[in-house]
């Protein structure tokens, strides 16, 4: 099923990415949780025609290749745009640009980092929960089976 499929979080802050393991693990999903820090290496990933993911949540500001320049890639490639996988952007930035610039991107959601640890392990949760019971058009090919 595609709801336990993997969730690529990329994230080049390390106590971002931690306190989101920390999320993750926390709320028990079975999910294998994969991380990348730099979203050049989630990209070659991503390229791999067996792989296709339950969700991504992407920081939008990140060295070499950012948030917005990796989706931007991901609607342009036919391989990876066909695999029809929900993007949501977690960022510290929230000012009126930033969120024009996801709406153009055609994201999926796009929401805070929290400093309050139980709302933003809640605005993670409503986000994964919407997307396992969503019903939404997933390409067959590569999906892995995982129990």
């Amino acid at each position: 099923m595609k709801k336990h499929r993997d969730i690529l979080v990329i994230e080049d802050d390390e106590d971002d990415r931690e306190i989101l393991e920390e999320i993750f693990r926390d709320l028990g999903y079975k999910n294998n949780i994969i991380f990348f820090s730099d979203s050049t290496e989630a990209l070659t990933y991503l390229r791999q025609p067996e792989i296709t993911p339950f969700i991504i949540i992407s920081d939008i500001n990140m060295p070499k290749l950012g948030g917005f320049e990796l989706r931007n890639i991901i609607l342009e490639e036919e391989i990876l745009r066909d695999k029809d996988i929900p993007y949501i952007f977690v960022s510290n930035a929230h000012d009126e640009s930033s969120v024009k610039q996801a709406n153009k991107l055609k994201v999926q959601g796009y929401i805070q980092k929290g400093s309050d640890y139980a709302k933003y392990k809640d605005k993670i949760k409503g986000i994964v929960d919407y997307w396992k019971e969503n019903i939404h058009s997933f390409s067959s090919k590569g999906i892995k089976k995982q129990g």
